[in-house]
């Protein structure tokens, strides 16, 4: 009779069919995320009215908007999903030379994604006719309080959201058998995430990246340090390579030639740094492998194919709703 009653509770009903599964898969973390970035882009277009104290495109509004995202599409799902050391989103600590080396990386990936977002900008421009701005921009820091604003918003915040939600907890719902399944899902969703139509290669190359870091490294600090090296060689030397300010451009014909010439250099230079960063991590991680990895951490993992559910679906709806939307410059 008590087992019946037991099984009868309606709270324990109501946890077992709505609370946090005991089995954590990567798409319920990611449903959340999802959720959260739907409610931020909604926020994104309440905020347009120029009319306000702070719009959108100040780096006032947008910065407000950029560390509310953060934290709410990114590092609440990755604090609520995760489940301490079992999980272990934030990996294991493998020394300061690699987090070093880590950080360096991201000034050739620097000289790989402005090529790539040069190219997109100009094909967008060419095909397209017109440009299609990031949800997230504002006005360029004019003050000494607006800069210290930016680096906090637009560098540190973000990249500590995603290293520890796409690099870190989701990351380790792979098993060792699937990093390759791993680093299509965490690379897609982190370019989707990121919501720049124009930066889709770069996001590209970004994501899978700053998976490698994750798996040669061993912890999601590598990633974050080489995203806020990344943002910072972009934020502080800007003349090393030009970038296309699509903001100023109205036409494919007012991108000038200068700018596929230093492109193609710097591509072919950040891949040749690419490598032996490559070649570096990879010895690392062969003399490191038998200390921080085991088969135990699989075995609370799903299959792969099991994580594929209705949550998913959800994802996918949430973000190609907002990706059309973006497309068409509903959020202006």
């Amino acid at each position: 009779m008590s087992v019946n009653s037991h099984n009868s509770d309606p709270a324990a009903i109501i946890k077992h069919n709505f609370g946090r599964p005991r089995v954590m898969t990567w798409g319920w973390p990611l449903m959340i995320m999802s959720l959260g970035t739907a409610v931020l882009f909604i926020l994104r277009c309440i905020l347009k009215d120029p009319d306000l104290p702070f719009p959108a495109t100040t780096i006032t509004g947008c910065s407000f908007l950029m560390i509310f995202g953060t934290v709410l599409a990114l590092v609440f799902p990755a604090v609520f999903c995760a489940r301490g050391i079992e999980d272990r989103p934030i990996g294991h600590f493998t020394g300061v030379g690699t987090l070093f080396l880590a950080f360096l990386s991201g000034i050739p990936l620097v000289m790989i994604r402005l090529p790539l977002y040069n190219m997109m900008a100009w094909l967008v421009l060419r095909f397209t006719g017109s440009s299609v701005f990031p949800v997230f921009f504002h006005s360029e820091p004019t003050s000494s309080y607006e800069t210290i604003l930016t680096i906090v918003s637009d560098i540190l915040v973000p990249s500590f959201g995603a290293a520890i939600f796409f690099f870190g907890l989701l990351y380790t719902r792979f098993r060792s058998t699937d990093k390759v399944k791993a680093f299509v899902v965490v690379t897609l969703f982190y370019t989707l995430f990121e919501m720049d139509f124009t930066a889709v290669l770069a996001l590209i190359v970004t994501g899978v990246w700053c998976c490698y870091l994750r798996s040669r490294i061993y912890n999601m600090w590598a990633p974050m340090l080489c995203l806020i090296s990344t943002k910072l060689t972009e934020l502080y030397l800007p003349e090393a390579m030009a970038r296309i300010d699509i903001f100023s451009v109205q036409t494919h014909a007012d991108i000038g030639s200068t700018y596929f010439y230093s492109s193609l250099p710097a591509f072919f230079m950040g891949m040749v740094l690419i490598l032996f960063f490559i070649r570096v991590l990879d010895s690392f991680a062969i003399s490191v492998r038998h200390e921080v990895t085991g088969a135990e951490d699989d075995e609370i993992l799903p299959p792969f194919d099991k994580s594929i559910n209705l949550s998913l679906i959800l994802i996918m709806a949430v973000f190609i709703t907002i990706w059309i939307l973006i497309f068409r410059g509903v959020y202006l």
